[in-house]
Parts: C-alpha cells; structure tokens; sequence
C-alpha cells in the first residue's frame, strides 16, 4: 500500500499529464477556428498543421507546459499542508509576501505572459512581435500593440492570483457523488467557457485604465533599451486605445487564460478526489484507522470519503470491520476505526465549544496557580528539623541562593503579567486594533473549512451502526452506541448554537456563502445520521444507557419533531 506522500505525488502526476493534453487540445481548436476557411478545407488543414508544428508555437507550448507543471505542483501542495490560520490584518498581510506566494505570483505572471504570447503567435499579424520595419524613418519601430499584449498577459496573470490565493482561499471540494472523469468534464465544460469569457471583462477594463495613466513609462524603457522608434499613434490615449481595437484581442485572449486556467483547477479537484479503498484490517499498512488520523489533511479527506462509501454499498467490507482478530478474538477494527471516529468528532465539538465558551473572572485563581508552578518546592534537607542545625548545616549557603532564586521568579512573573495586561491596553487603541485586533468570525470560518471529513465520518459510523443491527454477529456496535449517540448529540448542540440567535457571539456570525453553506450542510449532515442510528434502534432506544438529557434529546428524533 502507497503512503499518504506517493498517493498525492502519483494523483498530482496524473492531474498534470491530463491539463497538459486538455491544454494541447485547446491551442488545436484555437487554430482550428483562426485559420478556418470553409470554401478550401485542404489549404484550411495545410495552414493549421503548418502552424501547429512551427517552432515558434512549440517554443511557445513547450514554455507555457513547464510554466504550467511548476504551477500545478505548488498549486497542488495547498492540499497537502494545513490551512494556515491568521486572525489579525497583520498576520495575513505579513503571509502575502511569504517566499511561497511570491514564487506563485511569478509563475502565474509568467504564465500569463507566456499564454498571451502563445494565442497572439496563432493570430495573423504581428502582435507577437516588439520589433517592425519603420515605414517614415529608416530603423526599426516598436509594435506598441505587441508590447500592450504582453504586459497584459502579465498582469491578467496577477489579476488571477491576486483573486484567487491572496484574497480568497483556494480549497479542495469533494464531490458527494462522484462522477466518471470525462463525465465530470463534460458537464462543466460550458461553465467554464460561459465564466471565462464573463470574468475577464473587469481585469481587462483595469488594464486599460492603467495604461492610458501610466502606459507612457514601460514604452519609453522598452524603446530607450531596444533604441526603438514609435511612428504609430500611441495607446495610451484613450481615443487611440479604442480605434485601434486591441483591447477586444486583449479580451479574448484573457478570456482564453481564464478558461485554461479554470479548466486546470477543475481537472485537479477531478483527479485529487478520486474515491479510493484502504484496506480494513488493523495489521495493514495504511489502513483506513490510521489513515483516518490524519483528520483534515488531503489522505484524512480520502479516508472519511471511504468510510462513508463503505459503511452505505459494501457489505463486504463492513464485514471485516464487524469480524474478531484471530488469535485473541479482540474486535481491533472496528475499535481503531471507532477511537479516530471519535477523536475527529470530539475534537471538532471542542473547537465549536472553545469559540461561545466565555472566559470567567479567575485572575486571582490563576495567578496563584501560576506562582505555585513557577516556584519548584525543594525537597527538606535533613538538617531542617530546628535553626540551631539550620546555622550548623552545610547546606545553609545553598538554600539561601534558593530563596534568592524564587524572589527573582517571582519578580519575572509579575513582569510578565505586566507587560502583558500593557499589550491588551495598547491593542485597545483604534489604530492598533485594527491591524493587531482579531478578526470577526475567523475562527468559526477556520473551524468549517475542515468540516469536510467530519460530515463523512458521521455519515460512515451512522450506517455502520445501522447496519450493524443485521450484520454485526458479534455486538460489537451495541456495546458503543451510548457514546456514539452522544458524540453526535454533543456535536449537534455545540452546531444549534451556531445557528439559533443569542447562543453565539455577533462576533462568530458569518457573511461569506460558503461557510454559510458548510454550516448548514454540517449540521444537515448530523441530523441525518442521528435520525439513521436512532429510528434503526427505536425499539430498544430506552434500553440504552444514556444520560437523562442525552435520552431525552433522542425523543424528538424518535418523533421525528427535529427538521
């Protein structure tokens, strides 16, 4: 069985391998439709393949691909580390120009400039050129078409990255029904051309507008170090920017990046999705428990995927899970599939509970509780029974410096807790506060980006315990329904806080659609699996042993009174 390292690495190859051919097939059809002549297919077809396999257009290709696998290697590592958290203005203004995002933007820069190039390089004329034959002076004269391209690739390049990774987060969307590959393609495919040609009006119109203000500067570098003439009337007039109709090829061939582009991130989240098996049994190498561990991490996400396909369609399986380990006839995996169960699940509860927990007046408490920590009691000497062996004792010297020791510990601490309530007062102030002060609902935000593997697990253990009715010939599942219950239970109320007014802090109430969608699909998610453990066990439901509130929460979905 591959590790969780070779079973991203083999996934990210084959992401790749399949943008590169998609991309490829795309500068086809682009050739295809720019050198169409119906009336003569054969000179149509000769000029095409012409152009395909000219060197400048694999020069172009060739750079664009090693632009591209670079680009999808770091785009890909997003999903093999932890979302970074950052509260405070600061902390995410600091994360902008971390060595990783400034590799990111160079290359989604180059890629931009390189795509823009490439499509410019398939038209006929010469936009793909800086360089022309002066017609009123004897020289060379800059093509100040060629030079609005190339910097607009560039820049739409930025644009992207600027959108998508800097002001938004890039995170991975498992599918809840997973489709065929080419079935998922196909089905998305309009999309993505409807969204490429809309979202690349407004970077377009950004362009512009700063090249009519400041497009006089990069054109007298560019002509000063190549000692070019301009004879053609220059674009940054917005009269001649707009006769000249460069900004439509502007348009259309950002609207081609943007559609590259997308299509790449959709064939990733295509291929890095995929379902996969992990072998139940504890004595496996990577099997589903200990995978399972990983929590919000990419293999943690393919393990609770597995778990809940499982636990609903694979009667073959959720045997092994019910089965007794030979020798021993110990019930290790279902237990090691149950204690990751869980800990995802309790973990999760206390993240949601640490979020309305309200912090109590215990300052006194605390202080003394950190004194007696900071301060070690010594051991007694055995000449500390009375002070005439005190002043006898060789040890008199050594427990002075002692009580010397603990003074000065005690001086530290206070020190501390000065500086400390100094720095909540200094936040305080307006200006501080806004750069320093913590962000409004970014925890919670946090806390349901990984909410994914959560659903699934609760999903899978809701049907194993269903199933396990029938199936389970040994009562393994019955011994562990009490806190299964609760656990969800648990994990319930912490969620109805979240969403009944006056149980969460305005600080946690969230605006963005998409945690607002998580939330709502969390708590659904819950509910659901409450109802498929409890209606299963309905008849024995008061044989259980819960807790009196627990038990009585289990009546309203018995009633099925909880929507």
């Amino acid at each position: 069985m591959e590790d969780k390292s070779e079973i991203f690495s083999k996934r990210l190859l084959k992401a790749v391998i399949l943008n590169i051919v998609l991309q490829c097939v795309l500068a086809v059809i682009l050739v295809l439709l720019i050198q169409v002549e119906f009336l003569h297919p054969i000179s149509w077809i000769t000029s095409t393949l012409n152009d395909i396999f000219s060197w400048k257009m694999s020069l172009n290709v060739i750079l664009l691909l090693l632009i591209s696998f670079f680009q999808a290697y770091i785009y890909g590592t997003y999903y093999t580390m932890q979302i970074p958290k950052y509260f405070t203005r600061f902390a995410i203004f600091i994360h902008m120009f971390s060595l990783q995002n400034i590799i990111f933007m160079i290359l989604y820069s180059l890629n931009g400039y390189f795509a823009l190039s490439l499509y410019s390089s398939l038209a006929k004329g010469n936009y793909n050129v800086l360089k022309k034959n002066c017609e009123k002076y004897d020289g060379q004269c800059l093509t100040e078409q060629s030079l609005f391209l190339q910097f607009g690739g560039m820049w739409m390049g930025l644009f992207y990255f600027l959108n998508n990774h800097i002001l938004s987060k890039s995170v991975l969307v498992f599918p809840h029904i997973y489709q065929e590959k080419f079935q998922q393609i196909k089905l998305v495919i309009s999309n993505i051309l409807a969204t490429g040609f809309q979202h690349s009006i407004m970077p377009v119109i950004y362009y512009c507008i700063f090249y009519y203000l400041w497009g006089s500067k990069p054109r007298s570098v560019v002509s000063e170090v190549y000692g070019l003439y301009l004879e053609d009337p220059p674009l940054d007039n917005i009269i001649n920017l707009l006769s000249s109709g460069i900004w439509i090829g502007l348009w259309f061939y950002t609207s081609l990046f943007f559609i590259s582009v997308y299509t790449m991130k959709t064939v990733f989240n295509i291929v890095l999705t995929e379902p996969m098996k992990f072998p139940v049994q504890s004595n496996s190498a990577q099997n589903l428990a200990s995978v399972l561990s990983g929590g919000a991490h990419f293999s943690g996400h393919l393990a609770a995927q597995d778990l809940k396909i499982l636990s609903m369609t694979d009667p073959a399986r959720r045997a092994e899970i019910f089965t007794l380990s030979q020798p021993g006839g110990h019930p290790r995996n279902w237990k090691n599939i149950l204690d990751n169960c869980l800990h995802m699940i309790n973990k999760f509860t206390s993240d949601l509970d640490s979020l309305s927990a309200e912090p109590k007046d215990g300052n006194y408490l605390q202080n003394k509780t950190l004194l007696n920590n900071t301060i070690p009691s010594t051991p007694l000497s055995p000449y500390s029974g009375t002070i005439r062996n005190m002043a006898q004792s060789p040890y008199l010297y050594k427990l002075q410096d002692e009580s010397k020791s603990k003074q000065e510990n005690v001086v530290v601490v206070k020190m501390k807790e000065e500086f400390n309530i100094f720095l909540k007062k200094l936040c305080q102030k307006p200006g501080i506060n806004y750069l320093f002060g913590e962000l409004t609902d970014t925890k919670l935000r946090c806390i349901l980006i990984e909410a994914q593997p959560v659903m699934w697990t609760c999903e899978g253990l809701a049907h194993l315990t269903a199933a396990s009715l029938k199936e389970d010939n040994y009562g393994l599942v019955q011994n562990d329904l009490p806190v299964i219950i609760t656990s969800l239970i648990n994990l319930k109320q912490s969620l109805d806080k979240l969403t009944k007014p006056g149980l969460v802090p305005r600080k946690h109430i969230l605006n963005d659609s998409f945690t607002l969608k998580t939330k709502a699909a969390m708590l659904s998610s819950v509910k659901r699996s409450l109802y498929k453990i409890i209606l299963t066990f309905s008849k024995y439901i008061n044989e259980i042993s819960l807790e009196p509130d627990i038990l009585a929460v289990t009546q309203t979905f018995l009633l099925c009174k909880e929507s």
